[in-house]
């Protein structure tokens, strides 16, 4: 990764993006979703849950049935009914198989790297991460490595990882990302020649294959266990799948064991509702709603790139992204301001999200997203896209841009938008 970003910011070694003088942490960005959070339930109160359009690619609803409740009064009949239940559908969601394979339903994908990774290394291991071109390995596994003690070292090209893996020997952990938070797609090919790079007795590998619902339905590939020799890994129950948030976690049966024993420990386990929404969501899978998204997505990075550059609006599987390096030159190129802008990426792509929440009622992962995912404006067509249409959404992302282009350089007014008083 480079020092510094476009405008010479330094860039957070954990996070991969420069922090402003506005998100200038962990804190701030937690703020800011909360505020995004309450600026949405607020427009619901006033005009209803129909006036929120969902950008955001994730459902995070309960997943739950009314005949379900009852039984989820107390864990007794939670025992009865639904314990045991969720993990075969996990196993089938990932193409485990179930003579080798165990699986766990943890209450996030990012507690799902935190405890894997915490588990398997220690300190001095080597960990070698492939990741594509243009996107990182997330913070919430970055993190983790750190924690441990472990070497990380990050690659972004098979060539360049295979070289490596040759001079230096096989490391404890491959950590595989195939589409980042920023919706960059690693090339099948160099996903599975990856897999088959000869490993050491202690080497393992681990798929953070969190999007793995739009590999399937949009780019036509298979789940992760079937892609090839994997030890363990995770996906979510809520990115382009209809569920709760959760991490839905498959490996070996060693493996699951030792690490779900941390899991129940610390606490890490998904709850009985949530437990429960996610069998439904699995159970219910339908990449076919994917794959129309991804169309109606099309659509719309071909407006976005007539309007802002073919090299700046690019298709993130079924959905439309642009870095927020390229949004603030959009905004200033509007501004017909030059020089080092006052904002950075994350504060300016936020910026975008919140306007976009606050005028129109389109919700995106930039507004109610976790510290450390991607900055970048990310317009994902699942769920809510078509009831907009392609016109109403390049609208929208116009008239947040050109509130960013206003408040470009004034810290007061973007931190009123970002943060509120």
């Amino acid at each position: 990764m480079p020092a510094t970003d476009r405008y010479g910011n330094p860039i957070d070694p954990i996070v991969r993006y420069a922090r402003g003088s506005i998100l200038k942490s962990t804190d701030e960005e937690v703020a800011r979703m909360l505020r995004a959070r309450r600026i949405a339930g607020d427009r619901v109160r006033d005009k209803g849950k129909d006036s929120i359009y969902d950008l955001s690619g994730m459902n995070r609803g309960s997943g739950l049935t009314a005949d379900e409740v009852p039984d989820l009064t107390s864990h007794v009949p939670f025992f009865n009914r639904f314990e045991g239940k969720t993990e075969p559908y996990a196993l089938k969601h990932m193409g485990g198989d179930a003579s080798k394979h165990a699986a766990l339903i943890i209450n996030r994908v990012s507690a799902a790297n935190f405890i894997a990774l915490t588990t398997v290394l220690k300190a001095g291991d080597r960990v070698m991460c492939l990741a594509p071109l243009g996107g990182i390995t997330h913070p919430s596994a970055v993190r983790p490595i750190a924690m441990a003690g472990a070497n990380f070292t990050e690659y972004f090209s098979f060539t360049d990882l295979e070289k490596a893996w040759h001079s230096e020997g096989a490391p404890r952990l491959l950590l595989i990302t195939p589409i980042t938070a920023s919706k960059k797609h690693l090339d099948f090919t160099d996903f599975k020649r990856a897999l088959a790079l000869p490993r050491a007795p202690h080497t393992l590998v681990f798929v953070d294959d969190a999007h793995m619902a739009s590999r399937i339905g949009f780019f036509d590939e298979p789940p992760t266990f079937q892609v090839g020799d994997i030890d363990f890994a995770v996906c979510s129950a809520d990115k382009h799948v209809a569920g709760p948030r959760a991490g839905v976690f498959v490996g070996r049966k060693d493996l699951v064991t030792e690490i779900g024993s941390r899991v129940y420990e610390l606490g890490l386990e998904a709850q009985a509702g949530q437990y429960v929404g996610v069998a439904n969501a699995l159970r219910d899978f339908d990449p076919q709603v994917i794959k129309r998204a991804g169309e109606l997505a099309k659509q719309v990075c071909e407006v976005l790139q007539g309007q802002y550059g073919a090299k700046r609006a690019y298709l993130g599987g079924p959905g439309v992204s642009i870095s927020g390096d390229d949004i603030l030159d959009i905004a200033r190129e509007q501004s017909g301001k030059s020089g080092k802008p006052a904002l950075v990426a994350v504060e300016a792509a936020g910026i975008v999200a919140m306007e976009m929440l606050a005028k129109d009622g389109v919700l995106t992962i930039g507004a109610v997203s976790m510290p450390g995912s991607s900055p970048a404006v990310r317009l994902m067509m699942y769920p809510d896209g078509h009831k907009l249409g392609v016109e109403r959404i390049a609208a929208s992302l116009e008239n947040g841009i050109s509130r960013l282009a206003k408040v470009i350089d004034d810290k007061a007014a973007a931190r009123e938008q970002l943060l509120g008083g």
